[in-house]
């Protein structure tokens, strides 16, 4: 019995039973320009579509309906009959390669896989990073790190009293001890409240106590009692943290316009779980306002964060995967942005809250308004004239770019993309330029977006291909943007928030029921000053 068991795992880990019993298949994966090893991620399978181990044992993540290896350098597999297929990727700037290799016989097979970088990023001034992650460990994500080409990882501690995860054993208020240069990892904090919203508190150097399990009610999930997240924003403000609002495309919160009057955000991950470009899949800031739909609707996260620019909010964007599992790789979101100085985690974060750079899940933008690029401040008098050009390319599929000025297209551009053929080289392009002429104070985007008539989306989750750019400002006299429907808009989600506040929500203490409206008045009134 031992001896079948046995011979059983190596048959599941594709090691052959016998010398010369099938054909063996050791493979090398290289970068084509200096032959230097790489880690990757390989998927084979078989003529039936069905996955195939490859030798030893190697972390797996699920992407694109198939499973993947992740693999340093090399590979090792016994080749079926009938031969097998495989893919390789690595990350958003090298070309994804595919192979076909022949069963049949006992020989060794040696075959070396060379990988191509398309675009070097890193070249041009940008380090990139998943900024929402709560899995794996960082022993283990570091090898899928550099599989991914992903620069800076954080993975972020969860409360939870049922069910804690492993990274919350990894928080240690600095870069991880498994950070190598260019390959950093930082454990810091989030906390979860499903009406107020969700925080990522970055940058800790201590967990911010008090919230010890997620707050909020999901009716069709779970019942908790509520918390208030004003205190946690200001004791992140106090270690001088980094406070971000995530997955605004699944979870708005009611207190996101509240914490954003109150100057306690520094950015929102528009790009995490959900796709910006649809409805959010928690309606409770809206359901609960005591408005109807007519009166204050339901947006698209996209044109949610439109509404904060337009009142005058410089607010970056960030991206994560918010990983869980196996069901997505790491830095299938990501976050490009701008750094100067050193390459690193801090640097990269800096240039994030300033807004120097794009989220993406495959495309690469640049993006210039007058020799301006996201993040800058450009201030003029009387009237300007500006022209913005956008350059879109990428490895996946995309068919519309457009420049978007205080949420309004400017500049855009589509094309067929049922009809279009793959580009030789791999490698979708596309170009728009716009003249705009400024009268008054605007900030400026660029994105690219599925046209809403594609059939289909090709990646994990349900997400469209996406990309968008921080905005560049023009402020005329140094003025804010102001927007009237925009401010209208927001003061009704104050409106609403307080309205909940008073059907008499259950909160975990009273004392954060009693914030919390004292914290929504503040914000209500600013609104109305504005």
């Amino acid at each position: 019995m031992f001896l079948r068991m046995l011979c059983a795992s190596f048959v599941w880990m594709g090691l052959p039973l016998s010398a010369g019993a099938a054909a063996r298949l050791e493979a090398r994966i290289v970068d084509d320009a200096s032959g230097q090893p790489l880690a990757a991620r390989v998927a084979v399978t078989d003529v039936h579509g069905k996955f195939v181990e490859i030798a030893g044992r190697h972390e797996h993540v699920e992407y694109l309906g198939k499973r993947w290896c992740y693999v340093d350098g090399s590979f090792a597999l016994t080749i079926p009959e009938d031969g097998v297929s495989i893919e390789i990727r690595r990350g958003l700037e090298t070309l994804p390669l595919s192979a076909k290799i022949a069963g049949g016989g006992s020989k060794k097979v040696e075959k070396t896989f060379r990988l191509r970088r398309w675009i070097d990023m890193g070249a041009r001034g940008y380090v990139n990073g998943d900024i929402h992650a709560h899995l794996p460990v960082p022993k283990v994500a570091h090898p899928q790190m550099r599989a991914e080409d992903l620069n800076t990882l954080t993975l972020l501690y969860l409360p939870d009293e049922e069910s804690p995860i492993a990274t919350n054993k990894c928080f240690t208020g600095k870069l991880d001890e498994n950070s190598t240069p260019g390959c950093e990892i930082y454990v810091s904090q989030e906390i979860q409240e499903w009406q107020m919203g969700h925080l990522a508190l970055l940058g800790l150097k201590s967990l911010v106590p008090g919230y010890p399990h997620a707050g909020g009610s999901l009716e069709y999930w779970k019942r908790l009692p509520q918390w208030d997240l004003m205190r946690a924003l200001r004791a992140t403000r106090a270690q001088d943290g980094t406070i971000l609002w995530p997955h605004i495309c699944s979870l708005p919160g009611a207190e996101l316009p509240v914490a954003l009057a109150l100057n306690l955000v520094d950015g929102v991950e528009l790009l995490t779980w959900n796709d910006p470009t649809q409805f959010p899949n928690h309606w409770g800031p809206w359901e609960d306002s005591g408005f109807s739909q007519a009166e204050f609707p339901i947006m698209r996260s996209m044109d949610l964060y439109y509404q904060f620019l337009n009142v005058g909010f410089r607010l970056p964007i960030a991206a994560g995967t918010d990983k869980m599992g196996e069901e997505i790789p790491l830095g299938s979101n990501r976050t490009y942005a701008r750094v100067t100085g050193a390459r690193n985690y801090d640097s990269w974060l800096a240039a994030v809250k300033a807004g120097r750079g794009f989220v993406t899940n495959g495309p690469m933008l640049e993006f210039v308004g007058d020799g301006n690029t996201p993040g800058d401040v450009v201030e003029f008098r009387g009237s300007r004239t500006i022209k913005a050009r956008v350059t879109a390319r990428s490895i996946l599929p995309i068919n519309t770019v457009d420049v978007v000025m205080n949420g309004r297209k400017v500049g855009h551009t589509t094309v067929p993309l049922i009809h279009r053929d793959p580009p030789a080289d791999g490698i979708y392009s596309l170009e728009v330029e716009a003249t705009v002429e400024l009268t008054d104070s605007a900030w400026l985007a660029a994105r690219v977006i599925d046209h809403p008539d594609l059939p289909n989306r090709i990646l994990p989750r349900g997400l469209s291909v996406f990309a968008h750019t921080s905005p560049i400002y023009f402020l005329k006299d140094g003025r804010k943007v102001r927007e009237p429907a925009s401010i209208a808009y927001l003061r009704k989600y104050v409106e609403g928030t307080l309205h909940w506040l008073g059907t008499n929500p259950n909160f975990a203490l009273e004392e954060d029921r009693q914030a919390a409206r004292h914290a929504a008045e503040q914000a209500l009134q600013f609104y109305k000053d504005l």
